[in-house]
């Protein structure tokens, strides 16, 4: 079965996909997601959903949250130490691009944790205005690593077994006190990073 990535790929085509490649191993779940990164092809919530259900809950989360977090790391120094200025001549409004990148400068944690917190937020676009803005990586780095995580949970609950998730609400409990959890770590990492850049 030919896989017409760039035509848009179906839950069932990845899975069949990656189903194929399983000599591959885990590797294959991890290699997925940080190749994606970089060409923001596939939707993160099908990988994430694929990669659970065909290696099991954890090693598909795991896989997929490292590749991602890889990947995404990778792509956003790469674009940082280019300058990324040689994607101005694909982004034609300006307008919404100063808008964008004026949004990050200004963000600390919390914004960048809860935005990546979404699911299908377009984390790849998301990397170009972060890399030309003034935000700080640490904290820009730190701020999608806990949404990933928090996101990438949440499509592994639901993508394994989504009458589970419908049907047991403590598991919508625990995903919400983690999000909690993992916002407030991030605004205390944060403060302290801000004192000391401060003293």
């Amino acid at each position: 079965m030919k896989l017409y990535i760039l035509e848009g790929i179906s839950f069932h085509q990845l899975q069949h996909f990656i189903s194929n490649h399983q000599n591959l191993g885990i590797l294959i779940a991890f290699l997925i997601p940080f190749a994606d990164s970089f060409l923001g092809i596939i939707p993160l919530g099908v990988i994430c959903a694929t990669n659970v259900n065909v290696f099991g809950f954890w090693p598909g989360f795991i896989a997929t949250f490292v590749g991602s977090v890889l990947g995404t790391t990778g792509i956003y120094f790469l674009l940082k130490m280019t300058g990324a200025k040689w994607l101005d001549k694909f982004i034609q409004k300006r307008k919404k691009k100063k808008s964008s990148m004026g949004w990050l400068d200004n963000s600390g944690f919390g914004p960048v944790f809860l935005w990546f917190c979404i699911p299908f937020c377009p984390s790849f676009l998301t990397n170009i205005f972060a890399s030309m803005s003034k935000i700080k990586p640490k904290i820009y780095i730190i701020g999608f690593t806990m949404g990933k995580l928090v996101a990438l949970l949440l499509i592994s609950f639901i993508g394994q077994d989504l009458d589970d998730f419908i049907n047991e609400p403590l598991e919508s409990i625990l995903v919400l006190i983690a999000i909690l959890i993992l916002w407030y770590v991030g605004k205390k990492v944060e403060k302290s990073f801000m004192t000391r850049r401060a003293k």
